[in-house]
């Protein structure tokens, strides 16, 4: 048997600061901009309990993995069920196809124990502009601890076995390797949500554990010292970190350091420990754990219903967890602690087996249709066909930001490519960041209309005139991928540039960096083409068409953008482009907003197909649309052809934008 240690009224005490810096951190960051960290609190304080569990077992020979793993069960899954099945039966309402098809596979994810894997895959990043809208993002951190119970056991019963006396050196050794992989391999999304850059903080509680049972601190004073110090680096690392700052690596070590410290000194009376350990903190730390499972999925399923919530909401949302926390804990979690729990053939199937079954089957379901759209009526689903899901930046030819390893013509040419497949070869190539990927299907559409193929290589955040210019360190990884795409421009007939263009009061920078890439098209023998940016809208906008059509708006809200605002945004690059034009006779220049905007508003939606995905990316539908519409209202640049068009053509894409109902806001080219 693995005996649960004595009971320590201030180790609850630390779990409830860990899980009220967190919640302050994701009900207002402003109130606690270090909050975050309250995760690596209690990655400190798993390491320590687990590792005080284990290494008694083992000094006293009662070492059983299977007792572990099901005092893991029991502890964890239970609760962890209830939530699941609870958010099941809301994001079935709430959540469009799309996000219900990523929210379903993050459920059989976490239920997998892989919740921090699928979550690192992603291009967002823990505090990326999508993460609010994940309801179960938060059980990336509880992955990572299930996956240290199934390694940790076992190493620790390996060093007890080969050498008892070393295995603290050994996992202090351990420590210091995890934390150098950590500091090295911080940076990429991945990195923040891996077991393998956070091992170093629950080792760092090991050692706070195996530090109590070699020697506690020498009486009250020493002890209280200790503490304070921890105190100190704890709440300083609360209130002081910041998300932009590189994370995890060394600036996980002032939190967890601290954690260790307090959880060290509190193994000897003191005043801090003392107030940690009063009643109602103690109270809340009791219920840290369904505190943490509840906080999130009940803030982020209220923003995305609701928006951003102003300070009442906020204080009422925090309320309802309280709430649900303490049923959960008081029903689910305190029955099975007091009368125990089965054996772990029992507990695995009761509690695991079952739900992660039911959870995966549901995810593969979710996938094969596509995010369950029967869910709502056909008006609705034909408005939600629309909404392209983020997978964009995560294939070979569409990579996420920093992932370029570099890229061959012939590559290119053979598995990027799109546009008329009876062409011989790729006449057009496109590059530039995730912008020019939202305007391939675009392009598709000019290409298909001209006879030929369009080659494309896109990384998110990589702008298309991010030139080597010498500076020290040589070329970044997005400069390598231009000068390597760039040097291919003798095999293309057509090169075309696309990004998000954020130079406002930049704009000389601009203007000097395009001309640049400009002149290296032109010397290289191709026609450069530039697209102009598509309109950025107001973050709530591309939801409100939705919330329109569900009814959560009147139907008369207006969604659109005002003009005024967009060239107020975008208007001095536009005119820098033009003036470009000089220098550079063969430049086409393509507008969007030529198709997107009347003289008073910029559009949101045509008919029932949603235009935007987030505030600055088109739908993957709508830029089919819009390369379709641009044909009929403004020709095909590519096309080597006297203008206009036939007039059967025209009439034909005329008559699918009528359909659209909506043709007739677009002022004429």
């Amino acid at each position: 048997m693995n005996a649960a240690p004595p009971y320590r009224a201030d180790i609850d005490g630390l779990r409830a600061v860990a899980v009220l810096a967190v919640l302050a951190f994701h009900a207002a960051p402003a109130l606690l901009p270090g909050g975050f960290a309250g995760v690596d609190l209690f990655f400190v304080i798993s390491g320590f309990l687990i590792t005080g569990v284990l290494a008694d077992a083992l000094a006293q020979d009662r070492f059983s993995l299977a007792a572990f793993y099901q005092r893991r069960i029991t502890r964890l899954l239970p609760a962890y069920g209830v939530v699941s099945l609870a958010v099941l039966a809301a994001a079935s309402y709430l959540l469009i196809p799309n996000d219900y098809l990523f929210y379903t596979t993050s459920l059989a994810a976490s239920w997998a124990f892989a919740a921090n894997l699928f979550f690192s895959l992603s291009s967002w990043g823990y505090f990326g502009q999508r993460s609010e809208e994940f309801p179960l993002l938060h059980t990336w951190s509880l992955a990572v601890e299930e996956q240290f119970y199934f390694l940790f056991p076992l190493l620790l019963l390996l060093l007890h076995r080969a050498a008892p006396r070393r295995t603290p050196a050994a996992l202090a050794a351990l420590a210091v390797a995890a934390l150098a992989w950590s500091e090295w391999h911080t940076g990429p999304v991945a990195s923040y949500f891996l077991l393998s850059c956070r091992a170093h903080e629950l080792l760092m509680g090991a050692l706070a554990a195996y530090a109590v049972r070699w020697r506690r601190p020498a009486g009250p004073a020493p002890a209280a010292r200790l503490a304070a110090a921890g105190a100190v680096l704890a709440l300083g690392a609360l209130a002081l970190l910041r998300r932009e700052l590189p994370y995890p690596g060394l600036n996980t070590l002032a939190p967890c350091l601290g954690a260790a410290l307090l959880l060290y000194a509190g193994s000897r009376s003191n005043p801090l420990s003392a107030l940690l350990g009063l009643p109602w903190l103690a109270a809340v730390g009791r219920m840290s754990y369904s505190l943490y499972l509840w906080h999130w999925p009940v803030l982020s399923l209220l923003r995305y219903r609701y928006g951003a919530l102003d300070a009442h909401a906020t204080a009422a949302a925090l309320l309802l967890v309280f709430v649900l926390a303490w049923l959960t804990w008081r029903y689910v979690e305190q029955p099975l602690h007091r009368r125990g729990a089965p054996g772990l053939r029992a507990a695995a199937a009761r509690y695991y087996a079952g739900p992660a079954a039911a959870f995966l089957a549901l995810g593969l379901y979710s996938y094969s249709s596509e995010g369950v759209p029967g869910r709502f009526d056909p008006a609705a689903r034909e408005l939600l066909a629309s909404y392209s899901f983020e997978r964009d930046l995560a294939g070979a030819c569409a990579i996420k930001s920093g992932a370029y390893q570099g890229v061959t013509l012939d590559y290119l040419v053979q598995r990027c490519v799109a546009g008329d497949p009876r062409a011989p070869g790729a006449s057009l190539l496109l590059f530039g960041d995730s912008h020019a990927n939202h305007f391939k299907p675009w392009l598709e559409q000019l290409a298909r209309d001209g006879g030929m193929r369009l080659a494309y290589f896109v990384e998110g955040a990589c702008s298309a005139i991010d030139l080597y210019q010498g500076e020290p360190g040589g070329p970044t990884p997005c400069q390598r991928r231009n000068a390597d795409l760039l040097a291919m421009a003798p095999h293309f007939r057509y090169v075309a540039l696309a990004s998000r263009w954020q130079y406002l009061g930049r704009e000389q920078d601009f203007a000097r960096a395009l001309d640049t890439a400009l002149g290296r098209i032109e010397r290289a023998g191709a026609v450069p083409l530039l697209l102009k940016d598509t309109p950025t809208v107001a973050p709530d906008l591309p939801r409100c068409v939705l919330q329109r059509q569900r009814g959560w708006l009147p139907a008369a809200r207006n969604c659109n953008m005002p003009r005024a605002l967009v060239e107020a945004e975008q208007g001095s690059m536009d005119r820098v482009i033009d003036a470009l034009r000089a220098a550079h006779p063969s430049l086409i220049v393509i507008d969007p907003k030529r198709v997107m905007c009347g003289p008073d508003e910029c559009l949101t939606a045509i008919g029932r197909t949603a235009l935007y995905k987030d505030d600055n990316h088109l739908n993957l539908a709508a830029s089919r649309l819009l390369g379709q519409r641009y044909l009929a209202l403004a020709g095909n640049p590519l096309r080597a052809r006297p203008w206009p068009p036939s007039s059967a053509r025209v009439s034909t894409v005329k008559a699918g934008a009528r359909q659209l109902g909506e043709i007739e806001h677009i002022p004429p080219p």
